[in-house]
């Protein structure tokens, strides 16, 4: 994708725990030029809501293929406690 400047995206992933980890997602633009800040600065709602929700998919995506964890497999239990 051309854009008047350098972008990327960077992600972390951070243990905290057995079965948690802290995902980090930030978002770098060097703006080149006037064309560049002007391309972010109307751009920027488009880009926090693209942003947020591929960060939502991913820590979704990650909790579905690890399963759920102990805790949470208690809370999907009806409440009366039959399974």
């Amino acid at each position: 994708m051309k854009v008047p400047g350098l972008a990327w995206i960077e992600f972390r992933v951070e243990p905290r725990g057995p079965a948690r980890s802290f995902l980090t997602q930030t978002a770098i633009f060097a703006p080149r030029g006037l064309s560049g800040l002007l391309y972010w600065y109307a751009l920027y709602p488009v880009h926090a809501l693209i942003f947020s929700g591929l960060i939502r998919s991913l820590a979704r995506r990650a909790q579905t293929a690890s399963g759920p964890s102990p805790g949470e497999r208690w809370s999907q239990e009806p409440p009366d406690g039959n399974a």
